[in-house]
């Protein structure tokens, strides 16, 4: 007879389907429930899905009910922790998981938690990299359940013990209007699937989404065990499980496998908008104002900010909630998603500015802080309302950040002044340093050549030859022809999947023009124009035969020193259910690709061949894998490197790499979704996911294989440099 260790739960999106102040008024329901079922012993434990900020969500509005938390939680009766929200791992940075999980740990000890499990058991997938994650906090214990495929379930992932959730967290059957013997039969079958990857212990969740915990529980239990001859239920938590269980498979790598549930891979391009924002505010608080402050405070004994940076990153964490930072909610959520985006990157600015102001003297000589751990070298930009030997770029009104960030003045109209924007060529500014601007540091090479059709310095030649794009990587001579192509094909899918409609056929776009805009010693640029003729709308039937004409503004930039070559592209999107794509053709077929994971890289295989055409329909219960992979900031292959500001997807096909522009689909989950067998979600409508209007892009490529140095172009392609007047000495942090 087994031993069934079975635990109550709910698993709790703030937002989703519904929004946040509706849900948190359904959590403040279900967890009245169970404090009342805990208090009074109708339930022995309770297990709280791992995150705190519902818990936190919960005592904003029920602040009496902390003395019965706090007791339930020394007596063992409720778990919490340790994250503070449950977030993904692919388009979330290392950094602010780590926030994450420090947010939550510090909340869990707050109200008397000691001990925890890595509880991670909804999001699409787990990277390679958690268990350095979990290890960082002193975690030994996880239960993972999308990705893991087909293999036991109690593992060893690289020194964690990790419980496989064969059948996933959500099973709600003893919340059935069923009899007991009905319930019975159906939990049985759901027994065996787990039992079959188990030894003689198997972990039973009980719960669901957004679920009360089950009445009558005890009773329950009571007469399941009288009926099941193979298994003995006994209601406790996945702590006791762990004791219990004492050989567990070795097991390594990243989890992305999909044969047996669902990993909703569409989830990386739904709403790119959501994960630009999310790159830039990530960038901001994680890689400038956190180590800005962390610098000034240490080095310099300037004020504590501490409390407003992890302000800051509360905000930014609720947004990397799965289902917010997946986009796949109402538009409503998403919304509320952005509005936080923009309190995170005001509150980070503010603190940046601050800590600047209470490092500068205005009289004092110019010095730059780069915040990365890799020397810098190119341009420094300056915005000042003095008139500098530097090259002016553009002039604007405004105020001085002396006037506004002065608390013994008010800025008033006289103040409202000239301000010019300068660059500077740099090379060779130390790695985390102050370093005063000499010209020792100064770049005097002139490495930029323009014509009418071309811009190029030593790195790298871009030019138009009969409509075409030609890239040449001067450091080894190679020459990509045709380099840059763009196509659109149907996607009939929803929020989670890609849906491709069969036998579709991409139209691809034409580039119209392409001239030198920008021509001065430290950069040059040329627009590129592309027109598409997009169907205005896909269906399962097809695509229709009306279309809107879309012009793709592309402006291609190449500073003086750069190893990089940056693309800034804006369009209107005006038609429905399709996805943008821009091709890299490469010089052989692409059989696998390095990308940075959280705190690494990771390598990911791919069939170059790949025709989804062979898979569709998907049958019941699966779930078809595109050639698609999330990335973090870069990904690499064949001497070849891709950087994106939050675009988070890319597809191989052949020789190409195609970086997802723009994906438009206009409902959570669609029941007919042909790469996707079974519902993944509500089927509610969701106009602004199709992304009509203004859409943007930035991204650079180089030609390396160091990831060394991909890491390093990274940070000067994100800019993590700051100016300022200081008498501050030059200082190595």
């Amino acid at each position: 007879m087994k031993q069934v260790t079975a635990y109550v739960h709910t698993h709790w999106d703030r937002e989703w389907y519904r929004e946040f102040d509706e849900f948190r008024l359904r959590l403040i329901e279900v967890f009245d429930s169970v404090l009342d079922m805990l208090k009074s012993g109708e339930l022995p434990y309770f297990y709280f899905d791992g995150q705190t900020a519902a818990l936190e969500d919960y005592l904003e509005i029920r602040s009496e009910k902390l003395p019965l938390i706090k007791k339930l939680i020394k007596e063992k009766k409720l778990r919490i922790g340790p994250f503070y929200c449950s977030s993904d791992s692919f388009l979330v940075s290392g950094r602010c998981l780590i926030k994450n999980l420090e947010l939550g740990i510090k909340k869990s000890k707050e109200l008397g938690e000691t001990d925890f499990i890595g509880y991670i058991a909804d999001s699409f997938g787990h990277s390679k990299d958690i268990p350095k994650l979990l290890k960082h906090f002193n975690i030994d214990k996880a239960c993972l359940w999308r990705g893991l495929g087909n293999i036991p379930a109690d593992l060893d992932w690289n020194g964690i013990k990790v419980t496989n959730l064969i059948q996933g967290y959500f099973q709600d059957f003893l919340n059935l209007d069923k009899t007991i013997e009905e319930k019975a039969q159906m939990l049985k079958k759901y027994l065996d699937k787990i039992s079959l990857k188990s030894g003689e212990n198997v972990l039973l969740p009980i719960g669901a989404d957004h679920l009360a915990a089950v009445k009558n529980i005890k009773e329950q239990i009571k007469e399941l065990n009288k009926i099941y001859k193979d298994y003995k239920i006994t209601i406790a938590t996945p702590f006791e499980y762990f004791k219990k269980v004492e050989k567990r498979q070795k097991i390594k790598g990243e989890f992305l496998e999909n044969s047996l549930n669902f990993i909703l891979p569409g989830v990386y391009s739904t709403r790119l908008y959501i994960k630009q924002a999310n790159a830039q505010s990530q960038h901001i608080l994680s890689n400038i104002a956190e180590p800005l402050e962390q610098i000034a405070r240490k080095y310099f004994k300037v004020k504590d900010r501490t409390e407003e940076i992890n302000y800051a990153y509360k905000l930014l964490i609720q947004n990397q909630a799965h289902d917010s930072i997946y986009g796949c909610s109402l538009d409503s959520v998403c919304d509320e998603v952005m509005e936080r985006f923009r309190k995170v990157d005001t509150t980070a600015n503010g603190i940046i500015k601050r800590t600047i102001r209470d490092l500068s003297d205005i009289n004092a000589p110019l010095a730059v802080i780069n915040l990365s751990k890799y020397p810098y070298t190119g341009a420094i930009k300056v915005i000042t309302d003095k008139k500098l030997d530097y090259l002016k770029i553009a002039s604007h009104k405004g105020f001085t950040d002396e006037k506004l960030y002065n608390i013994n003045q008010i800025p008033i109209t006289e103040d409202y002044t000239t301000l010019y924007e300068y660059l500077i060529d740099v090379k060779n500014l130390p790695a985390l340093s102050l370093t005063h601007i000499n010209k020792k540091y100064i770049c005097k090479e002139k490495n930029l050549k323009t014509g009418k059709n071309f811009i190029e310095n030593k790195n790298i030649k871009f030019e138009v030859k009969q409509g075409k794009i030609t890239v040449t990587d001067k450091q080894t001579n190679k020459t990509y022809n045709d380099f840059i192509t763009i196509t659109d094909l149907a996607d009939i899918g929803d929020s989670y999947n890609f849906g491709a409609l069969k036998n579709d056929k991409p139209v691809k776009a034409q580039l119209k023009s392409a001239k030198l805009k920008t021509q001065n010693p430290v950069f040059a640029s040329m627009k590129l124009v592309y027109e598409i003729d997009i169907p205005q709308k896909s269906t399962s039937k097809g695509r229709s035969k009306k279309t809107n004409k879309h012009k793709i503004n592309i402006d291609v930039i190449l500073y003086n020193q750069a190893k990089h070559l940056e693309f800034k592209a804006n369009w209107i999107n005006k038609s429905k259910d399709h996805i943008l794509k821009l091709g890299f053709n490469l010089k052989e077929k692409i059989y696998s690709t390095i990308n940075e994971d959280l705190f690494s890289t990771v390598e990911r295989h791919f069939n170059p061949d790949f025709d989804i055409n062979k898979y569709i329909n998907a049958p019941r219960g699966r779930e078809i894998k595109p050639n698609t992979s999330p990335m973090q900031r870069f990904m690499m292959t064949q001497g070849f490197g891709l950087i994106t500001k939050g675009l988070n997807e890319y597809e191989i096909i052949k020789n190409t790499v195609n970086l997802t522009l723009l994906r438009a689909t206009g409902i959570i989950s669609n029941p007919h979704n042909p790469t996707r067998g079974t519902s993944a979600g509500p089927p509610i409508e969701t106009p602004k996911m199709q992304c009509l209007g203004e859409n943007k892009a930035n991204f650079a490529i180089t030609f390396t294989s160091s990831e060394e140095q991909m890491y390093a172009l990274a940070d000067t392609f994100y800019e993590c440099c700051l100016t300022l007047n200081t008498n501050k000495s030059d200082t190595k942090f």
